[in-house]
């Protein structure tokens, strides 16, 4: 009997460490800043991502350890520990902090600021302001994706030399309206018929011709064509489609932004 309650004891103890949070939902819900203390409830796993499924466990908190927390999204709180920063399951933290009004409407958009870091290896860096010059000359006006996280989509846009989120369809649509430039029937009709010097000018931007209903086109960065972009869901479908693959580190290395709404 001691042997099977000794079991027990040590089982209910591994199940408590796991959140009760599942993958279907991850990285949906828009991410909310706290500010403030909590108290770790029971032994917990820090996660590098709030999601059961494909998170890296960065290491576990005993219960009665003091924490900073400075974020939530849905069952999951964002919390600081020992120069390190990661997520747990909501229900294993006495909060006692309170949300600070700032919220980030893309979970990855937040992440690529804020990157989760291992406890007691490193401090943790925001984001940098500035894009390195190198990784920027590479990545100029391409759409780059995430292939060591989930293939997420970042436009570089040439102007303002940062990367912003590509979440979906309508993320794309407001990318045309706010990054689109407007360009005559002239010169989009020298553009269509092979003007190479006109679109280097304009490469990795997208162009709307003005005097015919806005129709937009991404100018590819690299062999010059034209996309016709003919609404959300198809630009980002397209613009998926010629995207270049990006690791972490490099993707950490370029400045981001959120698209401007016009």
């Amino acid at each position: 009997m001691k042997k099977l309650l000794s079991f027990l004891s040590g089982f209910s103890l591994l199940f408590a460490m796991v959140p009760a949070a599942s993958a279907g939902g991850c990285y949906v819900d828009p991410v909310h800043q706290y500010s403030g203390k909590g108290t770790i409830k029971s032994g917990v796993f820090l996660r590098d991502h709030a999601c059961m499924d494909g998170s890296v466990i960065l290491t576990t908190l005993a219960a009665g350890a003091s924490v900073d927390v400075i974020g939530f999204t849905d069952g999951w709180y964002r919390i600081a520990w020992n120069g390190g920063r990661g997520w747990i399951g909501m229900q294993f933290l006495d909060n006692g902090a309170q949300r600070t009004g700032t919220a980030w409407s893309s979970y990855h958009e937040y992440m690529s600021q804020y990157p989760s870091v291992k406890p007691g290896t490193s401090t943790p860096t925001s984001a940098p302001t500035t894009s390195d010059s190198t990784i920027l000359g590479k990545t100029k006006g391409h759409i780059l994706l995430q292939v060591q996280q989930h293939g997420e989509a970042w436009y570089v846009d040439p102007v303002t030399l940062k990367r912003y989120y590509m979440k979906d369809g309508p993320t794309a649509y407001q990318m045309m309206r706010s990054f689109g430039l407007g360009v005559s029937e002239k010169d989009y009709t020298m553009m269509a018929k092979g003007d190479d010097a006109l679109k280097s000018k304009l490469r990795g931007r997208i162009v709307l011709r003005a005097q015919a209903k806005g129709e937009a086109y991404y100018i590819h960065p690299k062999d010059l064509k034209m996309h016709y972009l003919q609404n959300g869901e198809e630009a980002y479908k397209v613009m998926r489609l010629y995207s270049l693959g990006i690791t972490d580190a490099d993707l950490a290395k370029l400045a981001s932004a959120t698209v401007p709404i016009k």
